[in-house]
């Protein structure tokens, strides 16, 4: 018999980054996986600015870009009948995701107003990011993997979870016992069909689409400066797809199709016509895909929860599928951690669903929004797209307006990635005043209660993001003589980690509104306020969960 704090199911991105955070918090962990390996296929291509924040909170974020992309390797997006053209339209400078990690950086530091993220987005395939957690997992104290093995059944009462796993060589079986288990077993979970929780949502609306994964040390050289663009959107009469280049300093190179190859159609002829011409490449693999709009009706009951494709099946359009993984592990992370730790309160797991829920619900509209964009641009070509004359030339400039106005959702998406709000939350002091505009392209910064808290830089150089504590909470204070005993003694009595940072900086006390911002470990601000409630021990109480 084996005993755990907590027991993750699945070793792909979301259940490796939880192991990784609640053994940074001296929470045990044993983590299983199916596979025995991590993944080999691309998978997805980006990292975005908020996932950053939160691989930088817990001292990845630098090893997550030392295996990257180059900092200064370009995130242009281009469209185009082929890579070797005729260009429509690039979208390069116009908006800090398209631009080099080593220049949206400079344009962070220099940020006043809470605008942008802390971090810029990282290029990185799957395949590459995925060893550098499970190497993390390996080297940390707390936590245990064990890839090559999987979960057969599990039981729980009010008090633990108890589980038989096996190894999928030796039939080896294995009774573990913990206090949660964690179902990050991707869109087949286990976990998640034996506590029957459906999805929500019409499968495969969009029918069979069909994926290329190739390697070609030629393709590169056709684009400028030998630098293959992120993605390039291809467009001309009886062609259309996507060629993403998921890791700009190697080779590899995954073609995206809206259907599978016709009759008589093979995949050479698919990738010549990509490219515009005929190149040497090695095929790695090759299959139909059918992407969905889905999310869990549930995500969890009393000890046992799900995270990433077990909650949600988004097309990547948009680029939210592992990205709002990690921000559910992010979640999950200091809510275990407080409640094994007995400082959480009764109703603290409950919060859980109903914060990243609905923002699970709105993040699939806006995906769907993003697909609906690539397809009215992605099939906007005629038998005149490519005439050199009036005619063509009237109908690429339509394409590059259309592609102009619509695709940049798909990138250009602040307000999605950083600007959601628990605006159900039980854990939530509420927030009186009228709750300020919100934008799925721009990020609004605003320390409205719920809301992430906005990011400037002092001006003795330290990001404010960077001074919370990820077990703890912390509350800035705005004033040189304010008095917070009442809320110190309070924390100290339930021993709750907690801090206090006065913040003199004129920028900051502008961006903060108010004089006191309560922020809880995972950046999210729970109470904002000019003064402190009178009853300190309710606010403390509802943060806490202890109040339904």
């Amino acid at each position: 018999m084996k005993y755990t704090d907590v027991l993750i199911v699945g070793g792909g991105p979301i259940g490796l980054f939880l192991a990784y955070s609640l053994d940074k918090m001296g929470i045990n962990s044993v983590l299983i996986n199916d596979r025995k390996q991590t993944t080999t296929h691309p998978k997805l291509d980006v990292v975005n600015c908020r996932t950053m924040e939160i691989f930088r909170q817990f001292g990845l974020s630098d090893d997550v870009r030392s295996k990257g992309n180059p900092l200064d390797s370009n995130q242009y997006v281009a469209f185009a009948a082929s890579v070797i053209g005729p260009y429509y339209s690039l979208l390069d400078n116009q908006h800090i995701v398209y631009q080099p990690v080593s220049k949206s950086r400079r344009a962070i530091e220099t940020n006043i107003n809470g605008t942008l993220p802390l971090e810029s987005m990282q290029r990185i395939p799957q395949m590459h990011l995925e060893p550098i957690l499970l190497d993390a997992v390996l080297r940390s104290k707390n936590s245990e993997a064990r890839f090559g093995w999987k979960l057969i059944n599990y039981d729980q009462d009010d008090s633990e979870v108890s589980a038989l796993i096996k190894n999928v060589d030796s039939d080896e079986n294995q009774q573990i016992r913990a206090k949660y288990l964690i179902g990050c077993d991707g869109p087949n979970s286990h976990v998640r069909s034996s506590l029957n929780i459906n999805y929500d949502g019409t499968m495969d609306i969009l029918g069979e689409l069909y994926i290329i994964h190739f390697k070609s040390q030629e393709l590169r050289n056709l684009f400028p400066k030998n630098e293959p663009y992120w993605h390039t959107w291809l467009c001309k009469p009886g062609f259309n797809g996507l060629l993403v280049s998921p890791n700009a300093s190697k080779d590899d190179f995954v073609l995206h199709r809206p259907f599978a190859p016709r009759k008589g159609e093979t995949i050479e002829e698919l990738i010549d016509k990509a490219v515009g011409k005929k190149i040497k490449y090695e095929l790695v693999q090759s299959g139909p895909w059918r992407p969905q709009f889905l999310v869990a009706t549930q995500f969890g009951r009393k000890r046992v929860f799900i995270a990433g494709d077990a909650t949600h099946r988004y097309m990547p359009t948009g680029g939210l599928g592992m990205n709002v993984g990690i921000c559910e592990a992010h979640n999950l992370a200091w809510k275990l951690n407080a409640m094994i730790k007995g400082w959480g309160g009764r109703h603290l797991m409950d919060s859980y669903e109903k914060e990243r829920l609905p923002v699970a619900i709105r993040n699939r509209e806006h995906v769907k929004k993003c697909a609906a964009a690539v397809f009215e641009s992605q099939f906007a070509s005629n038998e005149h797209t490519l005439e050199d004359n009036d005619t063509g030339k009237e109908v690429r400039n339509k394409l590059k307006k259309d592609f102009e106005n619509k695709i940049p959702r798909l990138y250009e998406s602040l307000g999605i990635e950083m600007g959601y709000r628990y605006h159900l939350s039980n854990i939530i002091y509420k927030d009186l005043e009228n709750e300020p505009e919100y934008s799925e392209r721009n990020y609004i910064p605003t320390t409205f209660s719920g809301g992430r808290l906005p990011n400037i830089f002092l001006k003795d150089g330290r990001a404010i993001l960077d001074l919370i504590d990820f077990q703890g909470f912390t509350l800035f204070n705005m004033s040189e003589n304010s008095r917070n005993e009442k809320l110190i003694n309070i924390f100290e009595k339930l021993k709750i980690p907690f801090q206090i940072i006065q913040v003199l900086d004129s920028d900051a006390i502008k961006l903060f509104e108010k004089e006191y911002i309560l922020v809880r470990p995972d950046q999210h601000i729970c109470f904002r306020g000019d003064s402190l409630p009178e009853d300190c021990e309710s606010l403390v109480s509802r943060i806490i969960g202890e109040l339904n």
